[in-house]
């Protein structure tokens, strides 16, 4: 049950929860997550052994306990499968854990290649034992889950909010303690003492009050050894991301990338490594739509066009071709329409298709796009006449990464020309929503539901 004490002299209120720090229970859940997965790897060895029998990459857990599980264990803490939201998000936990196992499998073979044990080992055997492992493991990670959000319930720490001015209106469980008095500009032990008794045993600190009272509240706190914060109504609207410090100042931080560095690598070797796989398997393709264009309208095989890329910048993107030389609309101010009089034959096939935009993936070698990410629109966008920028203000927020040949927009069906206020606007939301929650595993599965939506009832 929550408690409240109020100071009626000081008009000091606490409001908590009668919980202690969940911290040492967050350990118990990592570390039990952390032998159910080695568990996981040994059971798997155990039942491929016997399927496998007599090969020298399976004989025994010996071979597991020495070299598959440290890899794993080095990679699963690396790409931070164990980290706080994965105890409780089973997308986070899975998305973590196959992403160890697929960095577990190529060290793996790297490391069978060095030592030329190639011959002596089953093939089949590796690939059922990390097939296997996958499976077991995303079960035990979605129960685990399910199980912690039980004993956590459902929530990761525990909070603390201390209210110096009138006490908020609250619900009919609280409690009101009178017994407790605190004022931080004039505290005594014994109320430092009471308090500590209430602060200490949680793992976050919100504390309420002016910002005259600021100063001696940070005075307090800074000695508790708590994690404690201020609640700034002030800063709601700009949304602070955090505090930063500049020749001696405090600033606010109200922006930073989408993704930190660890991110960006992985986000860009995929990128890499995907359009050169695409561009040598889709280069046939590719060759028979350019040779198309060409006989079937005089003009170049490529169209460029300036969009607007990552940090607002402008960038030339590739396509093919797909209207007439006189009728390309370089400025992207007049919407592609359905039956549209200047898109050409062979234009009209590769436009549904989506065959048009397989160029882009020289763009994200280079750099200017990502497979996965916000659609780039031309310079002169509109809907219903109006720039898309002057219709929503949220529209340059979703540039903060690079732009992508693919997105979640696409998947949702949020195709075509942008014929009212309304598709730009369910664009925008989808592209920040993209934005907010990404992870490498959520560009996955975009990319393979963007299979499903290639050819598409609004691609025209």
């Amino acid at each position: 049950m929550n408690t409240i004490a109020h100071d009626f002299r000081n008009s000091v209120v606490v409001h908590f929860q009668s919980k202690p720090s969940k911290e040492m229970v967050r350990l118990r859940l990592i570390a039990l997550l952390v032998i159910l997965d080695i568990l996981s790897i040994q059971l798997v060895f155990v039942a491929v052994n016997q399927m496998f029998i007599g090969t020298t990459m399976l004989r025994g857990l010996g071979f597991a306990v020495g070299s598959v599980i440290p890899i794993f264990l080095i990679s699963a803490f690396m790409v931070r499968a164990y980290s706080g939201p994965g105890i409780l998000r089973p997308s986070a936990s899975i998305g973590g854990i196959l992403l160890a196992l697929m960095i577990s499998a190529t060290v793996l073979g790297l490391m069978i290649f060095s030592l030329g044990a190639g011959p002596h080992i089953s093939r089949p055997g590796v690939a059922t034992t990390f097939a296997l492992a996958a499976v077991m493991m995303s079960a035990v990670h979605y129960y685990h889950a399910r199980y912690a959000n039980k004993i956590l319930d459902g929530s990761l720490y525990s909070v603390i909010e201390l209210y110096d001015g009138p006490l908020p209106r609250t619900d009919d469980d609280i409690e009101v303690d009178s017994n407790f008095f605190f004022d931080p500009v004039n505290p005594s032990p014994a109320s430092f003492d009471r308090l500590s008794h209430i602060i200490g045993r949680v793992d976050r600190v919100i504390v309420h009050c002016s910002t005259q009272r600021r100063a001696a509240w940070a005075d307090v706190l800074q000695g508790m050894n708590v994690h404690a914060e201020f609640m700034a109504k002030e800063w709601t609207d700009i949304r602070p991301l955090g505090i930063g410090e500049h020749n001696g100042s405090r600033t606010v931080v109200v922006a930073r990338g989408p993704l930190n560095l660890h991110d960006r690598i992985i986000k860009r070797s995929f990128d890499i490594a995907f359009s050169v796989a695409a561009l040598i398997l889709l280069t046939p393709v590719m060759l028979v739509a350019a040779i198309a264009i060409r006989l079937d309208s005089p003009g170049p095989v490529f169209f460029v066009q300036p969009r607007i890329g990552r940090q607002n910048q402008l960038f030339s993107l590739i396509k093919f071709r797909s209207m007439r030389q006189d009728c390309c609309d370089k400025a992207g101010s007049q919407s592609t329409s359905r039956q549209d009089q200047r898109v050409t034959r062979i234009g009209n096939f590769i436009r549904r298709t989506s065959i048009d935009e397989l160029p882009q993936f020289i763009n994200i070698l280079k750099g200017d796009m990502s497979v996965v990410g916000p659609r780039p629109h031309a310079v002169s966008s509109t809907a219903e006449d109006r720039l898309f920028w002057d219709i929503d203000n949220r529209y340059w927020h979703r540039h903060a990464c690079r732009p992508g040949l693919t997105g979640l927009a696409q998947i949702q069906g949020l195709r075509g020309a942008t014929a009212c206020v309304k598709d730009l606007v369910d664009r925008v939301e989808a592209d920040l929503q993209y934005l907010q929650s990404w992870s490498f595993w959520n560009d996955i599965r975009i990319v393979f539901q963007t299979f499903k939506v290639i050819v598409h009832v609004n691609t025209f």
